[in-house]
């Protein structure tokens, strides 16, 4: 049985979606652009203080895996619940992704359940979430592939190749959900040199009518943007709304 201090935990981290204080799923890479043959280690970031804070739970993590420009999947080694390790077999770019297991968060008049609103007289209000995080290495010096799609049901897709930017360029992104361009998603960026501020993401903007939105640089380092979405649940009795989130990764280089 779930104990009450991490339901409470759960809470916290996804009742406010996107706030300041709210936790948010990402990937890190030692190195973004290793040789062929090179190891690469992978890390699970966890919580809201960009690039390293809480340690993800094991029962909250769904999957984690690596795909090369055609679809391929890759060995991935485990090395702990938040490390992990594999070696680019050839050149071209690796598309790491991971997800949390979805699950019902629902306010009662007594907090919050990590179940759905059956069996809860009580209940206020209730959402589904689901939360995926993606990131890009380049291993030798082919450059094509990085705009591939995780076919995850939202993402964030770069329209410029992130492993060529510069301090002062900017990132073009898409954002879509369920295959089709999001219009008005929000979107908001963390840099590691802010993981000690009080607001550690910035609002950058909404996107426009073909899901799109340009990300300012303004400094070399990791970089992480996040957005999310939400539809109604069906039916009703049983929960309100689905949830999603999603983050990228990326490295800007001096």
């Amino acid at each position: 049985m779930k104990t009450l201090m991490a339901t409470l935990a759960v809470a916290v981290a996804l009742s406010v979606p996107l706030a300041s204080h709210a936790h948010v799923l990402w990937l890190l890479v030692d190195h973004d652009t290793p040789k062929v043959g090179e190891p690469v280690k992978v890390e699970i970031g966890w919580g809201h203080k960009f690039p390293r804070d809480e340690q993800i739970k094991p029962e909250r993590l769904g999957s984690i895996k690596v795909l090369g420009a055609r679809g391929q999947e890759v060995p991935l080694k485990k090395i702990s619940t938040t490390e992990y390790k594999f070696v680019p077999p050839k050149a071209g770019e690796y598309l790491i992704l991971a997800q949390v297991v979805p699950d019902f968060l629902t306010k009662t008049r007594s907090g919050f359940k990590l179940q759905s609103k059956k069996g809860l007289p009580d209940a206020l209000s209730c959402f589904r979430f689901h939360m995926n995080a993606k990131t890009l290495i380049n291993a030798g010096s082919k450059r094509e592939g990085f705009d591939m799609g995780a076919r995850s049901s939202l993402e964030i897709i770069p329209l410029k190749n992130p492993h060529v930017l510069k301090v002062g360029q900017a990132l073009p992104i898409k954002v879509i959900f369920q295959g089709a361009p999001l219009a008005g998603a929000e979107v908001r960026v963390a840099h590691a040199s802010r993981s000690d501020s009080s607001k550690p993401f910035v609002a950058v903007g909404k996107t426009d009518a073909q899901g799109q939105i340009q990300v300012s640089l303004d400094q070399p380092g990791k970089w992480l943007i996040v957005t999310s979405h939400k539809t109604p649940y069906h039916p009703r009795e049983e929960c309100d709304e689905h949830f999603y989130s999603t983050s990228f990764t990326f490295v800007v280089h001096e």
